[in-house]
């Protein structure tokens, strides 16, 4: 596997500040509870301006003002004081994917063709992109490698509970697909949710042009 190595670590779950509760482990815990969901129940709430966030490229100004509009508090009635919290956009995009992604499964519908995730971007469309989104996309062409190489593996990831640690098993499973997945030489360091929501949404573009194309 030559000099290619990818280390997957636990700090920076949650990049935004949380509340000072939540400054341990067990608060992280809850915070992320509490973003899947949300992530949840902005898809049942609004499933097509959720699948529509993924046409709109990471970092983009449209990204925003979807996640802003999903994560409205129409979703955080389960909340005492039913209170805003803010997260990483990165996380929160890809805890939407997971839910956008069971919410296609579970319908086994056609895709419509109005929200397909978007294509390829043209270098000035990357150029607008604030640096994590230019980043983000880096990560998610690494993500779909994966999921092309070990959809199985993939699958078993997503399956897993992210809040009880239930994720660990698969991600060492994953770790023979991850190297090969990276451009030559590079290094790249992912925290256990980031890698999650791009693969989540690397997922969903599969099965949405897989489905697309008539193969399933």
């Amino acid at each position: 596997m030559n000099a290619l190595r990818i280390a997957l670590v636990v700090a920076g779950l949650l990049a935004a500040p949380l509340p000072a509760s939540a400054q341990d482990t067990s608060g992280i815990t809850e915070a992320t509870r509490t973003m899947f969901q949300m992530a949840y129940c902005a898809v049942r709430r609004d499933a097509t301006d959720a699948r529509k966030l993924f046409m709109t490229a990471p970092g983009s100004k449209e990204e925003a003002r979807l996640i802003r509009s999903l994560t409205s508090q129409q979703c955080f009635g389960f909340l005492a004081g039913a209170q805003n919290p803010e997260f990483d956009r990165q996380l929160i995009r890809g805890a939407i994917a997971e839910a956008v992604l069971d919410d296609a499964r579970n319908r086994r519908g056609h895709p419509d063709p109005s929200v397909a995730p978007f294509g390829n971007l043209s270098a000035d469309a990357i150029a607008a992109l604030d640096a994590k989104g230019q980043a983000s996309l880096i990560g998610l062409d690494f993500a779909q490698c994966v999921v092309a190489a070990s959809p199985e593996g993939v699958n078993a990831l997503l399956n897993t509970n992210p809040i009880r640690g239930t994720q660990d098993k698969a991600i060492q499973q994953l770790q023979p697909y991850l190297g090969p997945c990276l451009p030559k030489g590079a290094e790249v360091s992912f925290s256990k949710l980031v890698l999650r929501g791009l693969l989540a949404e690397a997922a969903y573009r599969s099965l949405y042009f897989t489905t697309a194309a008539g193969k399933k």
